[in-house]
């Protein structure tokens, strides 16, 4: 297993662009990509790049891209946020399924010194509904139809995972080995 992440460039965004419009990935979105370009493209990454609270990178797998990561409303004075990811390579998504989560965590609570996630999930995406919950974060709520898309209401679930409660849980790699994977981690 040789996972990667690497922070998302400008050479990066026909890739990303083909993947955000691929209708196994938008379904799961709020939003739709309105007339995709690799200008607009371009501009997005430019944009995210320039945010404070926000981190993307390209998931690696044995040096194939293979999904995308991000860490979005970082807040330190409340020491929280949000991750957002997809694997559109369906073999790595399988191959990843449960293991990505320790990641995520690990870059949170370990390099970004945070002590809580929050995330969002539509619905319309009831794996990773259920992989929330194997993964003991704890369900906070729901935002009924809460998000409009493709002609019908979807309600979003909202999930936290806190520091100590992470602590609990059983690692699946040692932190050296989740530091090694991020290009960026310092």
């Amino acid at each position: 297993m040789s996972l990667k992440f690497t922070p998302m460039q400008k050479s990066d965004a026909k890739l990303l662009l083909n993947w955000r419009t691929a209708p196994e990935i938008t379904r799961h979105m709020y939003t739709d990509v309105e007339e995709p370009s690799i200008e607009k493209q371009n501009a997005w990454i430019d944009a995210m790049n320039a945010r404070s609270d926000y981190l993307g990178y390209i998931i690696i797998d044995d040096e194939t891209p293979v999904g995308f990561l991000c860490f979005t409303d970082i807040d330190e004075q409340h020491s929280r946020c949000s991750t957002g990811s997809y694997i559109y390579d369906r073999a790595a998504r399988l191959k990843y399924a449960l293991t990505l989560h320790t990641y995520i965590c690990n870059f949170v609570f370990a390099r970004l010194k945070l002590n809580k996630i929050v995330n969002y999930v539509m619905d319309a995406n009831a794996k990773v509904v259920k992989l929330q919950e194997l993964h003991k974060t704890r369900l906070v709520g729901c935002f009924k139809q809460h998000i409009y898309k493709n002609g019908e209401y979807h309600d979003v679930h909202v999930f936290e995972l806190l520091k100590q409660d992470w602590a609990k849980q059983k690692q699946h790699f040692d932190l050296a080995t989740i530091q090694s994977a991020f290009e960026d981690w310092k």
